[in-house]
């Protein structure tokens, strides 16, 4: 017993195995309290009464002083129990409030001994859950406000989405009559257009049909042209047909384009067409020409030109018969032009103009023969004559793909 006493009345308190540490409850030692007083007190009081009873021998003193010491125990346990007690008590009925929810609550603290730590730790643990209640309800109110936020933006989210498909709905009804009136406007446009071209290739058909009267009324002009100048000329005669015939074959020979060959042909066929000019007696002269007469004979490309350069062909005909005398070293006439100045058609129609001539008969001179214009045109490849041209003509006669038919007077183009 007096080692118990002595270990709740120590300046360290009683002995705990926890080895020391920062709890509360180890600053309980060194306090005097009143309960600690008071049961001190009563403990020595009922010593002494019951010493002072052994000591007594007398009964009635016996009796009356223990009568008091349990008067003395009993007042003694009633007052330390109420002092025990009445913290307890408190500290239910505001634990009782606290659990109803009001943490404004807070223990009473009636003195530094066990009763009061208990208080204060009571105390320091609603101050905890007030404040874990603080920050749970501002974590709350921060959440409430974030889903009132995410709600108000899921409305205008909602609201906008259901604008956007109103909006697309009446897009896609005004693109769906827009669609439509424009198919119709195509449609009525195609039948117009349909129309139009109906009637245009008419107009075309009629066109090209006039053109290819006139082209024929044009092309029969120029043979009469031609069949006028072989009657003042007749050894003339089916000359200019016979050339442009070979000009004709040579350029296929070549893969000219259908262009050109049709510029070439009608070229072909009046290329002496200036030579109208010339007097009758120097065309068939039999003699020797005097320089004025040759003269006047070099000059009918110049005239032909002149002739024919302000009808609208579609080809450069006026300057194929302007040339159809030139050479690629410039020995020809009537402007003296070199190699790449002489039109294409120009250097082919030359060819074809000096195998004909050379193989044919003159008023000064007897037939020479084909072979004798090509050994002409053999020996000039290259100096006065393409030599393209030239290897395509050859080409022509040594297969056997082109003769001259003096009998119908006209070529045939095998």
């Amino acid at each position: 017993m007096s080692r118990n006493l002595k270990e709740l009345f120590s300046p360290s308190g009683p002995s705990s195995n926890s080895g020391g540490g920062s709890s509360p409850l180890a600053n309980f030692g060194p306090r005097r309290i009143r309960t600690k007083f008071f049961l001190l007190f009563g403990l020595l009081m009922a010593g002494y009464l019951a010493l002072f009873m052994v000591l007594s021998k007398e009964r009635g003193i016996m009796l009356v002083a223990g009568l008091a010491a349990l008067a003395l125990g009993g007042f003694f346990v009633f007052l330390i129990g109420g002092m025990i007690t009445r913290p307890l008590v408190q500290m239910t009925r505001t634990a009782e409030r606290l659990a109803n929810g009001d943490l404004k609550q807070r223990a009473r603290v009636y003195g530094r001994d066990e009763a009061g730590l208990l208080a204060r730790t009571f105390n320091a643990m609603v101050d905890g859950l007030e404040k874990t209640f603080r920050e749970l309800e501002l974590r709350n109110r921060f959440l409430e406000d974030e889903a009132a936020k995410r709600a108000v933006q899921m409305d205008q989210n909602a609201a906008e989405r259901l604008r956007i498909e109103k909006e697309l709905r009446l897009a896609r009804i005004e693109l769906d009559r827009l669609v439509d009136k424009r198919t119709e406007e195509l449609s009525r446009a195609n039948d117009e257009l349909h129309g139009k071209v109906l009637e245009t290739r008419r107009s075309e058909d009629y066109l090209q049909s006039n053109l290819d009267r006139q082209g024929r009324a044009l092309e029969g002009a120029f043979k009469a042209m031609s069949v006028t100048l072989e009657i003042r000329d007749p050894y003339m005669a089916g000359h200019q047909h016979r050339v442009s015939s070979l000009a004709v074959a040579i350029a296929q020979e070549m893969n000219l384009p259908w262009e050109k060959i049709e510029g070439l042909r009608l070229a072909g066929i009046i290329h002496d067409i200036g030579k109208i000019a010339v007097p009758t007696e120097i065309m068939t002269k039999h003699g020797r020409l005097t320089n004025t007469e040759f003269k006047l004979i070099k000059d009918h490309p110049r005239v032909g030109y002149e002739i024919v350069k302000d009808i609208s062909f579609p080809w450069p005909v006026a300057h194929i018969i302007l040339q159809h005398h030139e050479r690629l070293d410039g020995s020809g006439y009537p402007e003296g032009l070199v190699g790449d100045a002489i039109l294409p058609e120009a250097r082919i129609l030359a060819v074809a103009d000096v195998v004909e001539a050379i193989g044919s008969l003159r008023p000064y001179r007897p037939a020479l023969g084909l072979e004798k214009g090509l050994e002409e045109i053999r020996k000039g490849r290259g100096l006065c004559y393409d030599t393209r041209v030239v290897d395509a003509c050859i080409k022509l006669f040594r297969d056997g793909r082109f003769s001259f038919k003096k009998e119908a007077e006209t070529a045939v183009y095998q």
